[in-house]
């Protein structure tokens, strides 16, 4: 009994640190990004945000810490990835906040299939070299090497396109069809926390470009041409 309260002491102890530590370098961020990644990471991991009353890291961070939920995940999950593939901090710092971000949405359970040597090879192996190699390497080269490993280049490319619309017409229409297709197409799988995630803008809109395309309605009539001796 006594040993189980001093355990639950100890944990409540940690818990009550990180959250302090974490409010303190917050104020700071550009200063402390790195500091601050490994405790919402620690949070994250032990559940701490639960204890504290939130619902998940992203409401806790934003809330407490006036972190942008975005911010907060992908923060979490540069430490997340990087003790994945056994790397330390003095290993991965050098690389900057920019490239770990990139090089973090690669899956170190996943795999490249290579066409050269027509064999799989294991993202951990690319994840590493891409951290220790960084330094060689701008952001955009990190960005074109990912989206080579992930099988996202030429037509799948990602593109980002922008439009100004009146605030009406995206609160009258746009958010609503938006929302619709939303309910539709369900979850996209699970966050760390994990709650829900909605499919992106981005392929919420191709769904319903595609839907408008498939639609028979919105083809054009088709010509007649005369018969022969008809002219």
């Amino acid at each position: 009994m006594n040993e189980t309260m001093i355990v639950g002491e100890a944990i409540a102890g940690r818990s009550a640190a990180v959250r302090r530590d974490l409010l303190r370098l917050s104020g700071d961020v550009a200063v402390h990004t790195l500091d601050l990644a490994e405790l919402l990471y620690e949070a994250q991991t032990n559940g701490y945000p639960s204890q504290w009353g939130f619902e998940s890291l992203a409401d806790y961070a934003q809330r407490e810490l006036g972190l942008k939920p975005r911010k907060s995940q992908y923060l979490s999950k540069i430490i997340s990835v990087m003790h994945a593939v056994g790397l330390k901090r003095t290993q991965f710092e050098h690389a900057g906040t920019s490239k770990l971000r990139e090089i973090s949405t690669l899956d170190p359970t996943g795999s490249y299939f290579n066409k050269d040597t027509h064999a799989n090879e294991p993202l951990v192996d690319h994840i590493v070299r891409l951290v220790l190699d960084s330094d060689e390497m701008t952001v955009e080269q990190v960005r074109e090497e990912i989206l080579r490993l992930t099988g996202r280049l030429g037509p799948d490319r990602p593109t980002t396109k922008s439009y100004t619309v009146p605030l009406s017409a995206y609160t009258d229409v746009i958010k609503p069809a938006f929302e619709l297709i939303r309910m539709r197409l369900g979850s996209q799988g699970r966050d760390a926390d994990g709650a829900a995630l909605d499919y992106s803008d981005g392929a919420v809109l191709e769904c319903i470009c595609a839907e408008v395309l498939s639609d028979v309605h919105n083809q054009p009539e088709p010509i007649e041409l005369p018969m022969e001796g008809e002219i």
